[in-house]
């Protein structure tokens, strides 16, 4: 049995689908494009059902790709059921895309989620009237909390009902909508709500940019420092197991030992950091907070040509470039879209980290404000990007709507599968591409001969050396650099296996190299997003860019650092 999940942005359909399938979920791309996929398994009453999430939209007129996936997706895959999911504190709203899939006969079931956060709005809901009037059963949940889920899963295996077609034009559907909110929304005096409380401090314009910078720094503070113990711990012990095994002799152990679990072992002792980043990110994404710190930066966005749909892609960029850049496919206007494409690997992503904490550590007191002012640094360089590419190459004016979901305590095990998810991603990496390349990094720092100046990375570093010879960077660096194409943990892997000592750097040549690091060439699978969004043509573009203003901008830092000294 195939069931689609369809809704407006916002309305709790991924915490509806952990709960259907107890997180039992994968994430891939529609067919031809690269618009998230989620599908997950469950086995009701004995019965396989198949869930698929699709993009979040609010109208099924093809306008956007999101859009003309899902509309795709009901016409031609014709699933046997779909679960309209609706927010109940915003029901006019969310009905003209409920009325909209009346037109395709399908059997449908609405989901009538979040109504505890209604409730405390004043709002109630009839739905045994809306099921009256539509035609399908309506389930009342609360899907973060598994409230209703039991009943919905009755109605699933029941397999809904075929709704009445009500109106046929965009006018009509309209209308209809406002008239059956009209007639099955109770609204009562509400409390006080604590999220109109918030909202007061956060929306703040004087409070709201504050607030929004220290939680930014919490977040810092909490991957940084708070997991700088257990990154010390699996240090040693992956040094100890290298040790351990490369003391044997034969080419076997040492390429075990000095290759695989060296060259692994020194991305690996990073998980924390990247794990407490997630966990971090995913609090902020699943609690409503993320959209309203979008909303207060969002009139300065504007002024650099860019909307609110390009904002969460650039937020995205801070886990990884290669989704952020495939998010950008929600963007309508592709101008915007096509900007949003060419600045969001300027974002720090997750790989990077480790490269900082390496130098960092080393060569700088307080960690957490450099870390924190690279990736403010980037956020800046993808915006004056963005002006340029808007004044010269994209012409025109930008617009953008955003939409303000309600507060929500976040589930623990939601935040637990969201983070699993993108830390699945950062290990299904070290099990392929970084075990390749700690090989590969193995063999030519070995061949022809274990002296590393006369190996085979000797021969690349230093014949590409001179260019960056004005860093005062050694050969090994500029190999680091050049394998941190094919992904930028091997950066840190690469300085790992070569045996470099970071911490004999000058701070102004830790820090260009930093710097040239967050905005050079981005990892090969974020030029291959690049390719798949906008052609061949940018992708190349995107390389000689992103080159050309790290090496400008780690010039510079080191020019000055050398003045000052």
């Amino acid at each position: 049995m195939k069931v689609a999940l369809v809704g407006n942005p916002n309305v709790g359909k991924t915490a509806l689908i952990n709960a259907l399938t107890g997180g039992n979920f994968t994430v891939g791309n529609f067919p031809g494009v690269t618009v998230e996929k989620k599908e997950g398994k469950a086995r009701i009453d004995g019965k396989e059902v198949i869930f698929i999430d699709l993009p979040g939209i609010y109208s099924l007129q093809p306008r956007s790709i999101d859009e003309k996936v899902a509309r795709d997706f009901l016409v031609k895959e014709r699933p046997d059921l779909i679960l309209n999911v609706v927010n109940a504190s915003n029901l006019e709203r969310n009905l003209y895309l409920t009325l909209e899939l009346t037109d395709f006969g399908i059997p449908m079931i609405v989901v009538l989620n979040m109504v505890d956060i209604a409730k405390n709005r004043g709002i109630r809901i009839r739905s045994d009237k809306l099921s009256e009037i539509l035609g399908v059963p309506v389930v009342e949940t609360v899907a973060s909390k598994g409230i209703g889920i039991d009943r919905l899963k009755e109605e699933i295996i029941k397999g809904g009902k075929v709704p009445k077609r009500l109106g046929r034009t965009f006018e009509e559907k309209v209308k209809i909508a406002e008239e059956i909110a009209n007639k099955v929304i109770e609204r009562f005096e509400s409390k006080v709500i604590i999220s109109e409380l918030l909202d007061e401090a956060f929306m703040d314009k004087h409070l709201g940019i504050p607030i929004f910078l220290s939680l930014m720094w919490m977040v810092f503070v909490f991957t940084y420092n708070v997991a700088q113990p257990i990154v010390d711990l699996l240090d040693a012990f992956f040094s100890a197991l290298a040790d351990l095994i490369s003391s044997y002799d034969g080419i076997l152990f040492d390429l075990l030992g000095n290759g695989v679990i060296s060259g692994v072992g020194s991305v690996l002792v990073f998980l924390p950091n990247i794990a407490f980043l997630f966990i971090s990110l995913s609090i902020l994404e699943l609690s409503g907070y993320m959209p309203r710190a979008v909303y207060l930066v969002d009139s300065i966005m504007s002024k650099f040509g860019l909307n609110g749909r390009s904002i969460i892609p650039l937020i995205m960029g801070f886990g990884c470039n290669v989704p952020a850049v495939m998010a950008t496919r929600s963007i309508e206007d592709d101008r915007i879209r096509l900007t949003t494409v060419l600045v969001s690997p300027f974002m720090s992503c997750s790989a990077r980290l480790p490269i900082y904490v390496l130098f960092v550590s080393a060569l700088f007191r307080n960690g957490s404000a450099v870390i924190m002012s690279l990736y403010l640094f980037g956020l800046a360089v993808a915006l004056i990007s963005a002006f340029l590419f808007r004044k010269t190459i994209f012409k025109g004016e930008a617009e953008y709507i955003l939409e303000l979901p309600p507060y929500i305590l976040p589930n623990v095990r939601d935040i637990v599968l969201l983070t699993w998810n993108r830390v699945k991603h950062f290990l299904e990496k070290a099990g392929t591409v970084i075990v390749v390349m700690a090989v590969f990094i193995w063999f030519i720092t070995s061949y022809p001969s274990e002296n590393i100046e006369e190996s085979f990375a000797g021969i690349i570093g230093k014949a590409i050396h001179p260019l960056f010879a004005p860093m005062g960077w050694d050969y090994k660096l500029v190999l680091a650099l050049i394998m941190g194409f094919v992904a930028k943990e091997v950066v840190v892997e690469t300085i790992g296996l070569m045996n470099v000592d970071v911490s004999l750097l000058s701070t102004y040549q830790a820090l260009a190299f930093m710097v040239f690091t967050l905005l050079y060439v981005p990892c090969f699978a974020t030029i291959a997003a690049i390719r798949s969004e906008a052609g061949f043509k940018w992708a190349i573009f995107s390389i000689l860019y992103s080159f050309i203003v790290a090496y400008i901008f780690a010039l510079l830092i080191t020019e000055v650092g050398t003045w000052l000294a």
